[in-house]
């Protein structure tokens, strides 16, 4: 079995400066270690080194700004989070993924790709929860007509669930490894 990760932005908040809106960095670092894993390759790095350089990375790539701006303007720019990915993922040698960005979700359309063996990376916007939040979707359960979605919501340290009907606005990312 694959094992999935859950890091939460509480383990991070604290290393060099003080990090804020810091969801997409986290989320990333989730997705290299789960990617590394089911590549056999683990990371070595412990988990505040790959945040620390993903945030780097994000910072001089201006994706990620670290700052809150009257709770309006920092974090990750959704709309650059597949280059993001992508050059996290080049850094760490994650090789054979095929990243497809940005769509939004409509409907149930996050589920095709997770059938096919894809990571979602899941930008909420307005969510009467997370507010504007990154996070990884890594499968889903059907409970009759309604999809719930299996994530790693950057908050708690283990899979929370979101029912497809509640996600309002939002985008998403698809990394499908293709071996």
């Amino acid at each position: 079995m694959v094992k999935e990760y859950y890091f939460r932005t509480g383990q991070f908040v604290r290393l060099g400066p003080t990090y804020q809106r810091h969801c997409g960095p986290t989320a990333i670092t989730n997705l290299l270690f789960t990617l590394a894993s089911r590549q056999k390759r683990p990371i070595k790095d412990a988990p505040s080194e790959v945040f620390t350089k993903v945030a780097g990375i994000g910072k001089k790539r201006l994706v990620y700004f670290n700052t809150s701006i009257m709770g309006r303007f920092g974090g990750t720019s959704d709309f650059l989070a597949p280059s993001y990915i992508r050059a996290c993922l080049r850094e760490y040698g994650i090789r054979g993924c095929r990243v497809f960005g940005i769509l939004p979700v409509i409907r149930d359309n996050m589920v095709r790709p997770l059938d096919r063996g894809a990571v979602i990376y899941l930008e909420v916007h307005r969510h009467p929860k997370y507010g504007g939040h990154h996070m990884l979707c890594y499968g889903y359960r059907r409970e009759g007509e309604r999809v719930i979605y299996r994530l790693a919501d950057g908050w708690a340290p283990a899979p929370v669930e979101l029912d497809s009907s509640s996600i309002g606005f939002a985008l998403f990312t698809a990394v499908l490894p293709l071996n």
